[in-house]
Protein backbone atom coordinates (compact mmCIF):
# COMPACT_ATOMS: atom_id res chain seq x y z
CA UNK A 1 0.00 0.00 0.00
CA UNK A 2 1.41 3.28 -0.87
CA UNK A 3 0.28 7.19 1.50
CA UNK A 4 0.88 9.82 -0.99
CA UNK A 5 1.55 12.44 1.79
CA UNK A 6 0.83 16.49 2.05
CA UNK A 7 2.77 17.84 4.59
CA UNK A 8 1.01 21.49 5.37
CA UNK A 9 -2.33 21.40 7.38
CA UNK A 10 -1.62 17.33 7.99
CA UNK A 11 2.15 17.14 10.07
CA UNK A 12 1.63 20.64 11.44
CA UNK A 13 -1.45 23.04 11.03
CA UNK A 14 -1.49 25.52 7.60
CA UNK A 15 -0.01 28.46 8.68
CA UNK A 16 2.17 27.28 11.84
CA UNK A 17 4.75 28.94 13.40
CA UNK A 18 8.55 27.79 12.84
CA UNK A 19 8.72 25.63 16.48
CA UNK A 20 5.41 23.73 15.24
CA UNK A 21 6.35 22.53 11.85
CA UNK A 22 5.92 18.78 12.00
CA UNK A 23 4.41 18.41 14.87
CA UNK A 24 2.66 15.33 13.82
CA UNK A 25 5.78 13.50 12.11
CA UNK A 26 6.01 11.37 15.28
CA UNK A 27 1.92 10.37 14.85
CA UNK A 28 2.73 9.71 10.81
CA UNK A 29 5.98 7.64 11.78
CA UNK A 30 3.84 5.40 14.80
CA UNK A 31 1.35 4.35 12.09
CA UNK A 32 4.31 3.10 9.58
CA UNK A 33 5.75 1.28 12.45
CA UNK A 34 2.56 -0.15 13.27
CA UNK A 35 1.78 -1.22 9.11
CA UNK A 36 5.49 -2.37 7.65
CA UNK A 37 3.64 -2.30 4.30
CA UNK A 38 3.29 0.67 3.69
CA UNK A 39 5.58 3.20 1.56
CA UNK A 40 5.13 7.00 1.40
CA UNK A 41 5.24 9.17 -2.02
CA UNK A 42 5.35 13.11 -1.36
CA UNK A 43 3.00 14.76 -2.53
CA UNK A 44 2.99 18.29 -0.57
CA UNK A 45 4.60 21.51 -2.13
CA UNK A 46 7.83 20.80 -0.26
CA UNK A 47 8.71 18.86 -3.05
CA UNK A 48 9.44 21.44 -5.03
CA UNK A 49 11.62 23.08 -3.04
CA UNK A 50 13.53 19.51 -2.04
CA UNK A 51 16.85 18.55 -3.54
CA UNK A 52 15.60 14.93 -3.33
CA UNK A 53 13.09 12.20 -1.50
CA UNK A 54 15.60 12.14 1.37
CA UNK A 55 15.73 15.57 2.02
CA UNK A 56 11.83 15.02 2.45
CA UNK A 57 12.61 11.80 4.47
CA UNK A 58 14.65 13.87 7.25
CA UNK A 59 11.41 15.88 8.99
CA UNK A 60 11.18 12.02 10.46
CA UNK A 61 12.62 9.23 12.71
CA UNK A 62 15.20 7.49 10.94
CA UNK A 63 13.72 4.29 11.24
CA UNK A 64 11.14 5.01 8.88
CA UNK A 65 12.88 7.27 6.34
CA UNK A 66 13.60 4.35 4.47
CA UNK A 67 9.36 3.87 3.75
CA UNK A 68 9.62 7.18 1.94
CA UNK A 69 10.39 5.88 -2.00
CA UNK A 70 9.44 8.75 -4.42
CA UNK A 71 7.83 12.39 -4.48
CA UNK A 72 4.98 12.93 -7.40
CA UNK A 73 5.77 15.03 -10.19
CA UNK A 74 4.13 18.65 -10.73
CA UNK A 75 1.02 18.92 -12.76
CA UNK A 76 1.45 22.02 -15.23
CA UNK A 77 -2.46 21.30 -15.85
CA UNK A 78 -4.50 24.73 -16.93
CA UNK A 79 -7.03 23.69 -13.82
CA UNK A 80 -5.97 23.28 -10.66
CA UNK A 81 -8.76 21.54 -9.57
CA UNK A 82 -8.15 17.69 -8.63
CA UNK A 83 -4.25 18.30 -9.93
CA UNK A 84 -2.77 16.73 -6.58
CA UNK A 85 -4.82 13.81 -7.35
CA UNK A 86 -3.71 13.46 -11.30
CA UNK A 87 0.19 13.70 -9.69
CA UNK A 88 -0.83 10.69 -7.69
CA UNK A 89 -1.84 8.93 -10.66
CA UNK A 90 0.74 9.58 -13.01
CA UNK A 91 3.11 8.60 -10.53
CA UNK A 92 1.32 5.22 -10.08
CA UNK A 93 1.41 4.76 -13.62
CA UNK A 94 5.04 5.65 -14.62
CA UNK A 95 5.89 3.50 -12.01
CA UNK A 96 3.67 0.59 -12.77
CA UNK A 97 1.64 0.79 -9.66
CA UNK A 98 -1.66 1.55 -10.76
CA UNK A 99 -3.07 -1.26 -9.82
CA UNK A 100 -2.35 -1.09 -5.82
CA UNK A 101 -4.06 0.44 -3.06
CA UNK A 102 -3.40 3.83 -2.07
CA UNK A 103 -4.53 6.55 0.32
CA UNK A 104 -3.51 10.47 -0.17
CA UNK A 105 -3.40 12.50 2.85
CA UNK A 106 -4.40 16.12 2.02
CA UNK A 107 -6.45 18.99 3.68
CA UNK A 108 -7.29 20.35 0.27
CA UNK A 109 -11.15 18.98 -1.59
CA UNK A 110 -10.45 20.48 -4.74
CA UNK A 111 -6.83 18.29 -5.29
CA UNK A 112 -8.87 15.15 -5.33
CA UNK A 113 -12.65 14.19 -6.86
CA UNK A 114 -14.71 11.35 -5.39
CA UNK A 115 -14.26 9.15 -7.95
CA UNK A 116 -10.58 8.36 -7.50
CA UNK A 117 -8.76 6.12 -10.26
CA UNK A 118 -7.45 2.92 -9.06
CA UNK A 119 -8.15 1.87 -5.54
CA UNK A 120 -7.78 5.16 -3.93
CA UNK A 121 -8.78 7.41 -1.22
CA UNK A 122 -8.39 10.15 0.61
CA UNK A 123 -8.57 10.73 4.53
CA UNK A 124 -8.94 14.90 4.24
CA UNK A 125 -7.51 16.58 7.12
CA UNK A 126 -8.76 19.76 9.27
CA UNK A 127 -6.12 22.15 7.84
CA UNK A 128 -6.17 23.75 10.85
CA UNK A 129 -5.78 20.44 13.49
CA UNK A 130 -3.77 18.02 10.81
CA UNK A 131 -3.23 14.55 11.41
CA UNK A 132 -4.34 14.59 15.37
CA UNK A 133 -5.35 11.89 16.97
CA UNK A 134 -9.03 11.63 15.50
CA UNK A 135 -7.19 11.62 12.03
CA UNK A 136 -4.38 8.81 12.78
CA UNK A 137 -7.37 6.75 14.22
CA UNK A 138 -9.49 7.26 10.76
CA UNK A 139 -6.13 6.52 8.98
CA UNK A 140 -5.69 3.03 11.02
CA UNK A 141 -9.19 2.49 9.87
CA UNK A 142 -8.60 3.31 6.28
CA UNK A 143 -5.61 0.92 6.15
CA UNK A 144 -7.08 -1.76 7.65
CA UNK A 145 -10.48 -1.72 4.66
CA UNK A 146 -10.39 -3.83 2.25
CA UNK A 147 -11.98 -1.26 -0.35
CA UNK A 148 -10.91 1.82 -0.19
CA UNK A 149 -13.16 4.58 0.89
CA UNK A 150 -12.57 8.32 1.01
CA UNK A 151 -12.96 9.99 4.68
CA UNK A 152 -12.96 13.29 6.31
CA UNK A 153 -11.75 13.97 10.08
CA UNK A 154 -13.90 16.87 10.45
CA UNK A 155 -17.13 17.87 9.79
CA UNK A 156 -17.46 18.87 6.01
CA UNK A 157 -21.06 20.63 7.01
CA UNK A 158 -19.16 23.39 9.06
CA UNK A 159 -17.09 24.17 5.89
CA UNK A 160 -18.29 27.06 3.77
CA UNK A 161 -17.09 27.63 0.24
CA UNK A 162 -16.55 24.18 -0.72
CA UNK A 163 -19.08 23.36 -3.90
CA UNK A 164 -16.93 20.89 -5.56
CA UNK A 165 -18.78 17.81 -4.22
CA UNK A 166 -20.32 16.33 -1.53
CA UNK A 167 -20.40 12.29 0.23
Amino acid sequence: MLIFLDYDGVLHDYGSTTQDLFRHAPRFAAVLRDHPNIEVVVSSDWRKDAGSVAELAAYFAVDVRHRFVGRTGIDSGATQLRRRERECWQWLCVHGREHERWIAIDDSLDNFGQDLPGAGAVLFTDPGAGLDAEAVAILCAMILESTPVTRFCYDRASLRGWPLWVV
